[in-house]
């Protein structure tokens, strides 16, 4: 079997994340399939769960020209209510579900917020009630809802997670 080399070097790598799934799906796709179609079908999605690239507000509509890799979360909600839980206060705001964990971590600590200084806003993490690390900042929240829910609980903690 011959290998055309051109041909795996056009090949798109995605990496595919879904709401109340921790593991990251990765799949690789020839850029003149339909992306979002062969996306749906790969996953058994349906219609109804929209499809964002990472950090984008919107969901795609189609494939995206010329790029190499994609990393994308399914998901039902257009938007996510964040709920981020500090000492005894409560904060909310609306996020797309393809928003990182970073830029919830962001708004949190910034004066929007929580106002922290910087010292301790650089200490901070968000992570889910009742768990013993917090949450990988580079991922989208959206993989952190169960699925179907519009909501998430987070809570903001200043520990110190570099030594177990």
């Amino acid at each position: 079997m011959n290998i055309d080399l051109q041909d795996v070097e056009e090949l798109v790598h995605l990496e595919i994340e879904r709401e109340g799934v921790t593991e990251i799906i990765e799949l690789e796709v020839h850029p003149t399939i339909d992306l979002l179609g062969h996306v749906r079908e790969k996953l058994g999605l349906e219609i109804d769960v929209h499809i964002f690239e990472r950090e984008h507000d919107e969901p795609l509509l189609c494939g995206i020209e010329g790029r190499k890799h994609l990393r994308l979360l399914a998901h039902r909600a257009r938007l996510i209510e964040v709920t981020v839980q500090y000492e005894h206060h409560a904060k909310k705001k609306e996020f797309a579900p393809s928003a990182t964990v970073f830029k919830v971590l962001q708004w949190a600590v910034s004066k929007h917020a929580y106002g922290l200084d910087p010292t301790n806003a650089a200490k901070a993490n968000l992570i889910l009630p009742g768990a013993d690390q917090p949450l990988p900042r580079e991922r989208t929240i959206g993989a952190f809802t169960k699925p179907g829910s519009h909501h998430l609980v987070v809570d903001l903690t200043l520990k110190d997670f570099t030594n177990g």
